[in-house]
């Protein structure tokens, strides 16, 4: 593969037993990945990590990504021990999650996520100048934070936070105050310039910063398989599950694909997740994922070229069964190995 983007992986947990999820990690690094992430579904973000450290030693480890509806005390003591664990590879990564899932899960109620996330991350930094011998306190309109002092001293210096954005506002948000963001696992290449870059300049330009603060990460939806029908068939269920959380209407609208994502919620709401399926058309998998042959996967990065840096690649979840979960992560290593 032409040395276009670092890569990586992002495990979600998805059918794969936790000591299968580090043997995939532990290929992925032989093969020559830069990154390996986990995220907030089915198990915590910074456990599975831990786990992955133990045997992968030369590779960035992210949270791909932690939501803010853990405390943010947890989150910044999480991280530091992270950044111990593996020598300053760790990466911070944030997201806000759907809003229904903080309402009925967390009973958090946010009507500005994008402000929430700024105050998150700077109660963050802040927490991590506090030492035994000085408190610090933190009071904004959503986190407030009174007399924290760590107990004790920073074992290493701060992981960097990268934030996970799709709409404008925590686009602007990563561009003014983030290390990196981390572009979600639906998107087209009309997103990256026409929304993308215009709204982390915006930002980059309330706090005078420059491009070569921020590092573009993007997600994408990798199903390969030398069987190219069924690399597609199993690229679906992501694209139906998706396309019913609202702030993927800044890229499947501007696509084309409004109808369609009033049809598959409409199945969503039926519970019918068959019908989800069917409603994925051909031009939804060609345009939103990656999914074919391991020729195919690799050209249809091609229109990406020079819109981001670090490729991270996603397994199809959920409705996979687990042996295909298994063989798709080996796939995606292979096809991806330097």
């Amino acid at each position: 593969m032409a040395k276009k983007w670092k890569w990586g992986i992002l495990f979600s947990g998805d059918n794969l037993t936790l000591n299968e999820t580090v043997a995939y990690a532990r290929d992925a690094e032989d093969a020559g990945a830069d990154s390996l992430w986990t995220t907030e579904l089915g198990r915590d973000a910074f456990l599975p990590l831990a786990a992955i450290a133990a045997e992968c030693n030369k590779v960035r480890l992210g949270t791909g990504v932690a939501t803010y509806a853990r405390p943010p005390a947890m989150t910044e003591i999480s991280a530091m021990s992270m950044a111990e664990i593996t020598d300053e590879r760790f990466i911070l990564g944030l997201g806000t999650a759907p809003p229904m899932w903080n309402e009925n899960w967390h009973q958090l109620t946010v009507d500005k996520p994008a402000r929430r996330m700024r105050e998150y991350v700077e109660a963050i930094r802040r927490m991590w100048t506090s030492s035994p011998a000085n408190s610090i306190d933190y009071d904004g309109e959503y986190i407030k934070i009174k007399e924290y002092r760590r107990i004790m001293t920073m074992p290493c210096s701060p992981p960097p936070i990268y934030l996970a954005a799709v709409q404008t506002a925590m686009l602007q948000l990563s561009g003014a105050i983030a290390d990196g963001v981390i572009l979600n696992l639906l998107n087209t290449p009309h997103y990256f310039t026409d929304i993308v870059h215009p709204n982390l300049k915006k930002g980059m330009s309330k706090t005078g910063r420059s491009p070569s603060d921020i590092e573009i990460c993007s997600l994408k939806v990798c199903s390969v398989d030398g069987d190219r029908e069924r690399a597609r068939r199993r690229a679906r269920p992501p694209i139906a599950f998706y396309s019913n959380l609202p702030y993927f209407d800044q890229v499947l609208d501007p696509a084309g694909f409004t109808k369609e994502k009033m049809a598959i919620r409409a199945a969503m709401a039926e519970n019918n997740v068959e019908k989800m399926l069917d409603l994925v058309t051909d031009d939804m998998i060609d345009t939103l994922v990656l999914a074919g042959t391991p020729d195919e996967v690799r050209k249809k990065l091609t229109p990406f070229e020079g819109l981001f840096e670090t490729l991270i690649l996603y397994c199809p979840m959920p409705w996979l069964e687990p042996q295909e979960s298994k063989d798709n992560h080996a796939a995606i290593i292979e096809t991806f190995a330097d």
